[in-house]
């Protein structure tokens, strides 16, 4: 597994939710490629909860829509956006578990139309919730202009 060097960071105006360091209310995470997927994890805590101790389905569908532009970012060299996520939520997810873990991989890839599948998994391995994200890539001048200019792992 190799760490994701976060190609962002520096760049003016950059206060990501999810990946941002410097967000003082983010999640501040970090991603790793392993094979064919990458991947976030994360311990939650009760400030994300839903329901007691519960972590809230919009929080679960915001980690899945991060890892999607990761492996875009990563996999593909590129930027997008997304433009539908499907979460399909198999079963609660506790704001207690000590560490859960987002992975995602391409599945299908259409000129710049990409399919990716995404897992949330808790600290027991058990998959608790899956996603299909689709996403529109852009080219490499549009990606340049929203300030992305490649994405490497460490030793790289």
């Amino acid at each position: 597994m190799k760490k994701i060097i976060n190609p962002y960071l520096g760049k003016e105006g950059y206060r990501c939710i999810c990946c941002s360091p410097e967000n003082p209310i983010g999640l501040h995470l970090e991603f790793w490629e392993d094979g064919d997927d990458i991947l976030t994890m994360w311990h939650p805590s009760e400030n994300y909860q839903g329901w007691v101790n519960t972590l809230h389905g919009g929080i679960i569908g915001m980690l899945m829509d991060e890892v999607a532009g990761w492996v875009v970012n990563r996999k593909l060299q590129t930027t997008g956006m997304t433009t539908h996520l499907d979460v399909k939520y198999r079963r609660p997810v506790m704001t207690t578990e000590e560490l859960i873990t987002v992975r995602g991989h391409i599945v299908q890839q259409k000129r710049n139309i990409v399919t990716i599948h995404l897992t949330l998994e808790n600290t027991q391995g058990e998959i608790c919730d899956e996603a299909d994200a689709t996403y529109f890539t852009f080219g490499p001048e549009k990606a340049r202009e929203m300030g992305f200019d490649g994405c490497k792992v460490e030793g790289e």
